[in-house]
């Protein structure tokens, strides 16, 4: 476990599940961590992630998801993504009546959700089932075990799924399995 955790965009983060599994994480901007569909022992050499696939890509705080990371892994080893931060996001609403929700909104250039860009309100489970599957809530993630138990259910199973969604989304159905690299 790293003793510091010190925001430094484009930091690649080795994550450690369990004893066998590792994964890669890399800090972006504005606390936006990006998660990869990349599993290892914890000893990376020769990785490129502009060409590893993106699990999902989240607003973090760091500082409390501190037990899951192993090491910063240096750009010799690992070679930071380059490709441009998914910026379609799901935003939290209140529905009339206390129920809740999401719209779809696009976070700003700088990567702030605070004028995030309206582009779908009232999601539906009937209507935007693809829109809510594909597409992380933008608000912060700072519980490490349930972080693990994502990512850990991903690489066991292929399911990539936030289980905060299925709250929001009363019966919505976990997506099918997508990943190449699960067991």
């Amino acid at each position: 476990m790293m003793k510091r955790v010190s925001w430094i965009n484009d930091s690649v983060i080795s994550v450690q599940l369990r004893e066998d599994l590792h994964t890669l994480a890399q800090m972006r901007s504005n606390h936006l961590m990006e998660f990869f569909d990349i599993r290892g022992n914890g000893e990376w050499k020769e990785v490129d992630l502009t060409s590893v696939p993106v699990l999902f890509c989240i607003f973090v705080a760091e500082h409390r998801l501190r037990p899951l990371f192993a090491r910063r892994v240096p750009p010799k080893e690992v070679i930071p993504n380059r490709r441009p931060v998914k910026r379609q996001m799901l935003s939290f609403t209140v529905m009339p009546g206390g129920s809740y929700g999401a719209d779809l909104v696009e976070i700003t250039e700088d990567y702030c959700s605070v004028d995030a860009k309206l582009l779908k309100a009232d999601l539906s489970i009937e209507e935007d089932l693809a829109d809510i599957h594909g597409n992380e809530l933008t608000g912060m993630v700072g519980d490490a075990e349930k972080l693990k138990a994502r990512l850990i259910r991903y690489f066991d199973t292929g399911v990539n799924w936030d289980d905060s969604k299925s709250f929001l989304f009363p019966g919505i159905k976990l997506p099918t399995p997508n990943g190449a690299n699960f067991a």
